[in-house]
């Protein structure tokens, strides 16, 4: 069933999916994915975002994420790389120095897709049941 959100002048219902990797594509999620289901927890909450799936792979990490229209993909994946990146990199110290000396923990770019031409069911599927 598909779920609105309601605003001042307009009803939106706006999903995307967003994967990313690390710098470098270091294989070193899985040791941190506790860390990156909080910290993009506590993005989704601070912009008023919804995560619909979450899997992070060793390399890098699918989000599907509900949003206002106010927010482009484009500031959706900064939020959410940056905060949880200079997080990361707080908690291990140990894997900066040793994979992240450049700085920054997440490469620059990043692909975004809507639920437009797939079902969000499909996206859903694919994020949690696909071998990463």
């Amino acid at each position: 069933m598909e779920e609105y959100r309601s605003h001042a002048h307009s009803v939106s219902s706006c999903k995307y999916h967003f994967v990313w990797c690390p710098k470098y594509r270091h294989p070193v999620l899985d040791i941190m994915e506790a860390d990156v289901r909080e910290l993009f927890a506590e993005t989704a909450d601070h912009f008023g975002h919804g995560i619909l799936a979450l899997e992070n792979a060793n390399d890098h990490v699918h989000l599907f994420v509900r949003a206002d229209p106010k927010h482009s993909p484009a500031d959706i994946a900064w939020q959410f790389k940056s905060f949880s990146g200079k997080h990361l990199l707080e908690r291990y110290p140990e894997i900066r120095e040793s994979y992240f000396w450049g700085g920054g923990f997440w490469k620059v770019g990043y692909y975004v897709g809507t639920t437009g031409a797939v079902s969000e069911e499909v996206v859903e599927r694919y994020i949690e049941e696909t071998e990463h």
